[in-house]
């Protein structure tokens, strides 16, 4: 179903709502021979303002005068199902089906089924619909009731995937909505719709978002200057170019008393590694005059081979209210492709918070609009099309919105105002959004039943004589050798250091995105035939062996976890190779430095979860570095010929770390 709300800078202005009680008092104050009147009155006036929380108040009032009037009742209502007091909402709605015998109020069976599936009660929602349906069958929203009815029975059959969800510590999430997460290394960038709007001159003020950050798991703080400076402006969800020196975000005013139109600026990095004034707007190809651009979020497209700007906005051009477009990024200051919206993903809805996956080429968003759970849902659409809901306990019946994750799709965060959120008013157990972490927990492994004494064992399998895929490999041993594939003089450029303090995955994502570079600078001097084959050559390697090692890396260590559950004593053994370009003794830094990447994905691995098995000694990581000295014959050691040197084949091959041996106790 659509929420209006979403049409904003965050889907969650609701809790404005919450400072805005007394907005019409002297309304209220003045009309003393009507009271009823007048606080009804005062209700419809802040519904339509969409401040539904001063509306459940002044209603509320009514209702205590009156609490037979079901006009009064139904809109009590409305208002708390739009602001997400689900409780309130379905014991309104069943007291107005009570009293209404002539059918003035055919609406309010559809959205008790609404209410019931938004709290995941969908038995009750279920037959909720049928009775609408059944009462109503070609009536307003018999559409949309036959679509939920279906969303409800696919809920129900659905089984929740092996991951847990947490809510952030206080650290991040307040009373107020935090939303918009994105991790980058040890900085978790989100936003928080908290801050006093100063200067405002509605009574009482209202609130304002700004961009934050938390170092470690530490305390939020606001993003320093030149950063959140607009006293009379949002500034929210921040987003990053792939080589980190570029900051994307979006700032949003009022354009009345609760609608919000945003505009997406960037601010790059000086040479001092410090923001540069002033913040550049992106063009009106972009930002639309008159229409809202927000949430933007940067990805990397293999097909089309260049770094793409994400961004939801109303513009005209799409299929519903709030859709998702993309832009490719140019080179040059402010240079953008002409946006596109993107016509498998957008529905008749709101298609939001889009987040791209690079390794796995993989675009998550929210959408009210498609089968689901309820509210807002998490989709993800690879190079196929297919979109595919995420299960639970990614989703909900509430909102679900912000997915976002790093190199290992098997951790990350969203956004989600389900059970388990902060409340400002616990009593009406409504409104806001808190960021949840989600991490993936292996499953048990399964457990062979033995056969009964006197059964016979089982007819031996037919033997399936066609061609099978390579399976996964199921133990440690069967991943060797596990090569691991850097760019040139990566990690840490021109230094002699043996250490670094980036991971593999750091590493690996920036030089995946360069694999269209590497194409083009290898094949560029070949004819036509010879350059056809060694584009797919070079392709090969980055998915066969760039892309692929990684992939089997995480595979590698969700099993090692679950040997080191058992009680295994594991010992691994790296080997650090590196093409011949520089003398041997930077050579053997470098491949040490390689392996110290690789060390620190075990350290980091899902928030040090080998941290304890290491200090203990139950697992033990043992390194040699073999430099230059291990190069294949024949790789160039020629530093002008950067084509056979740093971008052929044989020289990207020998640019690795292997895990070769495994002991285990």
């Amino acid at each position: 179903m659509r929420l209006n709300h979403a049409r904003y800078f965050s889907l969650m202005s609701k809790k404005r709502a919450i400072y805005l009680v007394f907005v019409c008092c002297l309304l209220v104050q003045g009309a003393k021979a009507q009271p009823f009147k007048a606080y009804l009155s005062a209700g419809q006036q802040s519904a339509a303002q969409k401040d539904h929380y001063a509306a459940m108040h002044y209603l509320g009032k009514a209702l205590e005068l009156r609490p037979d009037a079901t006009q009064a009742q139904y809109l009590y209502a409305e208002a708390a199902r739009q602001f997400n007091a689900f409780e309130l909402a379905a014991d309104a709605y069943k007291k107005v089906l009570d009293r209404d015998k002539n059918g003035e109020y055919p609406l309010a069976l559809f959205w008790l089924g609404a209410v019931y599936r938004s709290v995941g009660d969908y038995a009750a929602a279920e037959d909720s619909y049928r009775l609408f349906l059944a009462k109503y069958p070609d009536g307003e929203n018999a559409g949309l009731a036959r679509e939920a009815l279906a969303s409800c029975q696919w809920a129900m059959g659905q089984t929740p995937d092996h991951y847990v969800l947490k809510a952030l510590s206080k650290n991040i999430n307040s009373g107020f909505s935090e939303f918009a997460p994105l991790m980058a290394g040890d900085t978790l960038y989100f936003t928080s719709y908290k801050f006093d709007y100063k200067e405002d001159t509605r009574k009482p003020k209202r609130k304002l978002s700004k961009a934050m950050m938390s170092v470690k798991g530490g305390r939020g703080k606001l993003l320093s200057k030149p950063f959140n400076q607009e006293e009379d402006k949002h500034t929210a969800h921040v987003a990053l170019s792939l080589n980190k020196k570029r900051l994307y975000y979006t700032i949003c005013e009022f354009i009345s008393a609760a609608d919000i139109r945003c505009s997406i600026y960037y601010r790059e990095k000086d040479k001092r590694n410090r923001w540069k004034e002033p913040a550049i707007k992106l063009p009106n190809s972009i930002n639309a005059p008159g229409y809202t651009a927000t949430q933007p979020a940067i990805g990397y497209d293999s097909l089309l081979q260049k770094e793409v700007l994400y961004f939801v906005s109303d513009r005209p051009g799409g299929k519903g209210f709030l859709d998702i477009w993309a832009s490719t990024i140019e080179t040059g200051d402010n240079k953008f492709g002409e946006p596109f919206p993107l016509e498998d993903i957008n529905t008749s809805g709101n298609d939001v918070t889009p987040f791209f996956h690079t390794p796995t080429q993989t675009l998550y968003f929210s959408c009210d609009c498609r089968q689901g759970f309820g509210g807002y849902d998490i989709y993800r659409s690879h190079a196929s099309g297919d979109v595919v809901a995420l299960p639970a306990p990614f989703n909900s019946s509430y909102n679900d919105l912000y997915f976002s994750c790093g190199s290992d799709p098997k951790s990350g965060f969203l956004a989600s105002n389900r059970p388990g959120t902060q409340f400002l008013d616990p009593a009406l157990k409504a409104c806001c959004n808190d960021i949840f972490e989600f991490t993936y927990v292996p499953p048990p492994p399964p457990v062979d039943e033995p056969l009964a004494g006197n059964e016979p064992p089982p007819l031996p399998s037919v033997p399936d004589f066609e061609t099978k895929q390579p399976e996964l490999p199921r133990k440690l041993e069967d991943f060797l050798p596990l090569a691991l594939y850097f760019d040139n003089d990566e990690p840490d450029k021109r230094t002699r250091k043996t250490t670094t303090r980036q991971t593999y995955a750091q590493t690996y994502e920036r030089y995946y995105a360069r694999k269209s570079e590497y194409i083009t600078e290898y094949t560029d001097p070949l004819k036509e035939a010879d350059k056809e084959e060694a584009e797919i050559l070079m392709d090969v390697f980055f998915e066969d062996k760039v892309n692929k090692g990684y992939e089997w890396l995480l595979r590698f260590s969700e099993i090692l976890h679950e040997r080191l559950v058992a009680g295994d004593r594991v010992e691994i053994f790296i080997k650090g190779f590196t093409s011949p370009r520089a003398q041997s003794d930077y050579n053997l830094s470098l491949g040490r430095r390689r392996i110290s990447s690789l060390r620190n994905h075990f350290d980091t691995y899902r928030e040090g979860l080998f941290s304890s098995y290491l200090k203990s000694g139950q697992l033990i990581i043992t390194e040699r570095s073999f430099g230059e000295a291990t190069a294949a014959a024949g790789v160039s050691d020629d530093l002008f010929d950067l084509r056979n040197s740093v971008f052929s084949i044989g020289a990207a091959n020998e640019r690795r770390v292997e895990i070769v041996e495994i002991k285990s106790q």
